[in-house]
C-alpha cells in the first residue's frame, strides 16, 4: 500500500523568473484539497521553494517540477523542488506542425494533478515507438479529450473547439489562450470532439508550459493546415502574454 500521493506541478523559467507563477500555486493547492480540503500550502513556501532552486542551479531557461508528497496517514505535506529535462519544441515543429496518436483511456480526476507513473511510462512508449510528439486520450466514446502533458484545442473559421472543462485538466496555458482568443474575436466552443469528426475541422494544436501553442499537423491520420491564419494569430497573441507575465514578475 502506499503511504503517500504526490501531486505536482511543473513551471516553465524564462530569465529566471517563473511563468505564470500565481496560478500553478493555485492549482497544486487545488489538487492537494482534492485530497483533504484541510490540508494547505504556503505560498510564501511555494515560492521560496522556487527562488532557491532558480538561484542555486543558475537557471536562466528551464523547467522546475515542484512536489507535494502528502504522507496519508499523517496529513504531513512535503514540498519538493527540481530541476528537470526539458524538451521545448523545435522552430521547425512550430513553422510545420507536430503528429500525435490517440490512445484510450479515461482520467478519473482530470483536474487534479496527480502522478501516475504507470500512464507515464506507457505514454513515453507509445511516443517512442510511434515516433510522434504527444498521445491524445480518447474516452470510451472515442472522443479526443486531451494530450498526456498537453491541453488540444481545434480551429474553424474564428472558433475554437475542446472537450468540456469537466472532461480535463485545466491547463494553465489553456486558459489564458482561452482569454486571449476571446478578446480577439474567438469565440470557445465545449463540445464531445468525436475521432471520426476530426477531419471537419481546419486546424489544431497543443497548449501547455512546454510547448505553449504548437500546431498538430497530423492526428493519426488526418492532416491539419498548420498555417491557419487564425491559428497563427492565437500563437503571436499568447507569445505576448507570456512576454508580459514574465516582464511583471517579482519574487
Amino acid at each position: 500500500m502506499n503511504k503517500s500521493i504526490v501531486a505536482y506541478e511543473v513551471l516553465r523559467i524564462i530569465d529566471s523568473k517563473p511563468l505564470f507563477a500565481d496560478d500553478h500555486y493555485s492549482r497544486l493547492l487545488n489538487s492537494v484539497q482534492s485530497i483533504d480540503e484541510s490540508l494547505q500550502i504556503s505560498k510564501h513556501g511555494f515560492f521560496k521553494q522556487l527562488s532557491l532552486i532558480i538561484s542555486k542551479y543558475k537557471i536562466v531557461n528551464g523547467n522546475i517540477k515542484i512536489d507535494a508528497i502528502i504522507d496519508i496517514l499523517t496529513q504531513n505535506i512535503s514540498l519538493y523542488c527540481k530541476q528537470i529535462i526539458h524538451h521545448y519544441p523545435s522552430n521547425e515543429n512550430y513553422l510545420n506542425g507536430i503528429d500525435v496518436v490517440s490512445y484510450k483511456y479515461i482520467r478519473e480526476n482530470p483536474h487534479n494533478k496527480i502522478w501516475n507513473q504507470t500512464l507515464r511510462e506507457i505514454t513515453d512508449n507509445i511516443i517512442a515507438t510511434k515516433n510522434v510528439y504527444e498521445v491524445l486520450y480518447q474516452n470510451a466514446e472515442d472522443c479526443l479529450t486531451e494530450g498526456s502533458r498537453s491541453n488540444l484545442f481545434f480551429v474553424k473559421g474564428h472558433e475554437l473547439y475542446s472537450a468540456s472543462d469537466s472532461e480535463i485538466l485545466l491547463g494553465i496555458t489553456r486558459k489564458y489562450i482561452i482569454s486571449a482568443a476571446e478578446n480577439t474575436g474567438f469565440k470557445l466552443v465545449e463540445k464531445k470532439i468525436y475521432l471520426n469528426e476530426i477531419s471537419n475541422f481546419e486546424s489544431a494544436f497543443l497548449s501547455g508550459t512546454s510547448p505553449k501553442v504548437l500546431p498538430i499537423r497530423k492526428v493519426n491520420s488526418v492532416v491539419f493546415d498548420v498555417e491557419n491564419k487564425n491559428l497563427r494569430k492565437i500563437m503571436s497573441d499568447f507569445d505576448q502574454i507570456i512576454e508580459k507575465d514574465i516582464r511583471n514578475f517579482k519574487f
